[in-house]
């Protein structure tokens, strides 16, 4: 309960925005997004879900400066392979990324 209730204050504080990414890509394979920002600095996360609707485990991260939102804004690429996907994230010349900036979609659970 604890838990829930840390992430709820995060969202909150951080000003969390979730996206949920399309195409989906192999086997119904859906990309989910968290990216959030407080102060100078903007982080992302990226989820494989599948068709139950969970998410096993992280599949990539990204820093950004100056609390950029690369998916919010629409600076990342996401190509579907066989197996899997690769979600590419893109800064701007005055937000460029920090940290991270691609995310291995494994569909394979």
């Amino acid at each position: 309960m604890f838990g829930t209730a840390w992430g709820a204050v995060d969202d909150l504080i951080s000003d969390a925005r979730y996206h949920v990414l399309r195409p989906a890509g192999p086997g119904s394979c859906t990309v989910v997004v968290r990216e959030t920002s407080l102060l100078m600095i903007g982080n992302g996360e990226a989820y494989a879900v599948g068709r139950t609707g969970l998410a096993l485990g992280q599949s990539g991260s990204w820093t950004v400066d100056d609390g950029y939102r690369p998916v919010d804004a629409g600076t990342y690429a996401l190509d579907w392979g066989r197996d899997g996907g690769l979600l590419r994230i893109r800064g701007t010349s005055t937000d460029p990324v920090l940290r991270g900036g691609s995310a291995d979609i494994d569909c394979g659970w």
